[in-house]
């Protein structure tokens, strides 16, 4: 939109090519904030039900603490990660890390040395730790989408409030200026007019 404005009739021109430029983009945005908002709302509700996944799981595990915890097994030694892999997806024009898998080390287990509970509790681990890599992924993942749901929320209010009423009005004043002027032209048209009639009859 520009700083100054010119009474005239390009002027005018090239500010109804903004008005309607701006009332295109206008649902463009709404409809991007809608999305973005439909879609921060599906993750905040992945991250409650993997956080009740986790918490479910430590619930049901609380009889394997004292298990666990005997020092012949090591199970931090045995379950670690290899590999995250992830893709990028875009998102009404945000581009946020998609969860693919995750990837442990192989760890070969003595099975005649190993009580029977390890296999168990290894694939617990591992569903918790891949749960809990997930909400970190998601988590980031919001806050990117966060932003642009604000960036798209401080344009469609910019358009709304601003852009669109400040170009209708600007669009008013040239026209009323214009109008005022060539009724003027008019006058003065017909008042010279009304002269040379008057000079020519008086001759």
């Amino acid at each position: 939109m520009a700083d100054k404005i010119l009474m005239n009739k390009n002027f005018l021109a090239a500010l109804k090519i903004e008005l309607k430029e701006y009332k295109t983009a206008l649902p463009v945005f709404e409809m991007k904030e809608q999305q973005l908002k439909g879609v921060v709302q599906e993750i905040e509700n992945d991250i409650v039900r993997l956080q009740q996944s986790i918490e479910e799981t430590n619930t049901k595990t609380k009889e394997w603490v004292g298990v666990m915890a005997e020092k012949t097994i090591d199970l931090s030694e045995i379950v670690k990660v290899d590999s995250v892999i992830t893709e990028k997806q875009e998102i009404a024009g945000a581009t946020i890390d998609a969860f693919v898998d995750l990837k442990f080390e192989e760890i070969e287990i003595d099975l005649f040395e190993t009580p029977l509970w390890v296999d168990t509790a290894i694939e617990v681990i591992k569903d918790q730790k891949t749960d809990l890599l997930m909400i970190a992924i998601k988590r980031k993942n919001i806050e990117l989408l966060r932003e642009e749901l604000a960036e798209a929320r401080r344009m469609k209010n910019a358009l709304k409030e601003v852009f669109i009423p400040e170009t209708i009005d600007n669009i008013r004043k040239i026209q009323i200026y214009l109008g005022d002027v060539e009724r003027l032209a008019i006058g003065c048209a017909k008042l010279v007019k009304k002269k040379k009639q008057d000079k020519g009859a008086s001759v």
